[in-house]
């Protein structure tokens, strides 16, 4: 075999080693995906428990933080 022979099968080798790195990355990729929506899912689904929670038992609900207990201003 001439050296550029041996260099032409080292391409092809690397070039199937990259292709195959790629498929793998692209699997990685979905795996993450579904990881970060489920992730996502569950925090959404405590936030919105949390607003539920408040909505219930807070007069602020409505985003007024700055009202006391009893509706009193306490922005002052």
């Amino acid at each position: 075999m001439t050296p550029i022979e041996i260099l032409e099968q080292t391409v092809k080798e690397l070039q199937g080693q990259l292709q195959a790195a790629y498929i793998r990355i692209g699997v990685i990729t979905k795996e993450l995906d579904k990881y970060k929506q489920k992730y996502r899912d569950e925090v959404d689904e405590a936030f919105d428990f949390k607003m539920k929670q408040k909505s219930l038992t807070e007069l602020n609900y409505d985003g007024n933080e700055f009202r006391g207990r009893y509706g009193e201003d306490e922005s002052v």
